[in-house]
């Protein structure tokens, strides 16, 4: 079992606009090659990171996890742009 929960609907809705699933997305949370950053700009009522890393299909993906609470979540997942590929390679 994963460590980190989602919403089932929007898990769905996830698939639907970027063709991402949230299980694909846990395999980038769960990489110790995966970058976390802070998303500023939440506020401050949500804790939000940020976390590019490359997915078990072999994809690099951008993930937005909150970790407010007692259990992290998994908010959305999409394909990196390239100026975050570029940030991720070149680190």
């Amino acid at each position: 079992m994963s460590e980190y929960k989602w919403d089932l609907r929007k898990a769905r809705i996830n698939v639907h606009k970027h063709g991402i699933t949230f299980e694909e997305a846990d395999s980038v949370v769960s990489s110790p090659l995966a970058v976390w950053s802070t998303d500023n700009r939440i506020g401050d009522r949500d804790v939000r990171k940020r976390v590019v890393g490359w997915s078990s299909e072999g994809r690099l993906l951008l993930v937005i996890v909150s970790v407010s609470g007692q259990r992290p979540r998994i908010i959305s997942a999409r394909r990196a742009t390239k100026r975050e590929h570029d940030a991720y390679t070149d680190r």
